[in-house]
């Protein structure tokens, strides 16, 4: 089941006008909301450096006003180690989670001191050991500057999620040089494992696995799944002496199967990219608590209507997107 970007854009538009007019007696009680995020940016100008790709294009100070909502609705911000001890039944939450382990995070840290707001940032392992570039900044950056459409850009990048990490890195190389996954600058690498390790000491920080090498888990067999994951795993506690106990699945592709190989490296929680909220309580023997759904929110739209949009019982696109999945499971 395709839906067309117009179609979606439209029911994102009209959720928003829902979101606007949200009323205050809806039920949002018994809630955890999660929200990923990818890089953060001190400008709209470095948004459009093309040093990398944007993905949402969220501003440092967007990041801030995105926090002072939820606080405002009374909102408490919760950290994984926190989901596991318990959250109260008739509580609000919200989990701030990060992907990939960009240097850059280390901006939210002054706004998460500010609003004294939890994160888990998930970080994949071989990124920050070896150094190199996320392939996808690097295939925008250099298809941007041999004159690629953004639409060609984006169909290239589609077709490398269908591919192992090794084999995009291996063309990527081919096409633009042996030096194509060396980082430009700080906006675009993954922290060092000494940057890494100093950050996850932080007490408003946990670090979380993201496969060893931002692998597309079902792009793999299930003996390279587990090895990818226990890979994360163990990387990480070398490089900062903690041991994840939250995985966010790369790309949001995950199965029953892979959740378990999770389960089985120890990790307790894990996060999907499919928008929704978390009922409470949760229950951390449960299925559902190995593919938590997450908002993401977009630097070209308002961040308050996107804030109230998650917030409301009622959305036109995530009825979409639940369409689309179950068409899609239909024609496995």
């Amino acid at each position: 089941m395709k839906i067309s970007g117009n179609v979606k854009s439209a029911m994102l538009s009209l959720d928003a006008k829902v979101g606007s007019g949200f009323p205050r007696a809806a039920r949002e009680e018994g809630t955890l909301l999660s929200f990923l995020f990818h890089g953060l940016f001190e400008s709209d100008e470095e948004v459009r450096s093309g040093v990398l790709d944007p993905q949402q294009g969220i501003t440092v100070e967007m990041f801030r006003v995105f926090l002072g909502h939820f606080r405002e609705e009374g909102y408490v911000f919760v950290s994984p180690r926190q989901i596991l001890e318990g959250l109260r039944p008739g509580g609000k939450y919200v989990l701030l989670t990060f992907d990939d382990g960009y240097f850059n995070n280390l901006r939210a840290l002054r706004v998460m001191e500010e609003f004294n707001a939890p994160a888990v940032f998930f970080v994949s392992s071989d990124h920050v050991r070896e150094g190199k570039a996320f392939w996808w900044d690097v295939a925008f950056r250099e298809g941007r500057e041999r004159g690629k459409t953004e639409e060609e850009i984006r169909r290239a990048v589609e077709g490398y999620k269908r591919l192992k990490t090794e084999e995009v890195e291996r063309d990527l190389e081919k096409e633009f040089g042996k030096d194509a996954l060396r980082p430009v600058g700080d906006l675009d690498r993954p922290f060092t494992s000494g940057e890494l390790r100093a950050f996850a000491e932080h007490r408003l920080v946990s670090i979380g696995n993201h496969t060893k090498d931002h692998a597309i888990l079902t792009n793999y067999c299930s003996v390279e799944v587990k090895e990818q994951i226990q890979g994360g795993q163990d990387t990480i506690q070398e490089m900062t002496g903690k041991i994840p106990e939250m995985i966010s699945y790369p790309n949001g592709s995950s199965s029953p199967q892979i959740e378990q190989s999770a389960r089985e490296a120890g990790l307790q929680l894990g996060v999907v990219v499919r928008r929704g909220k978390n009922r409470l309580p949760l229950k951390i023997d449960a299925p559902e608590v190995m593919s938590l759904k997450r908002f993401i929110l977009w630097g070209d739209r308002g961040i308050d209507a996107q804030c109230r949009t998650s917030r409301a019982n009622i959305s036109l696109s995530r009825l979409l997107e639940s369409l689309k999945m179950r068409a899609s499971a239909a024609f496995r």
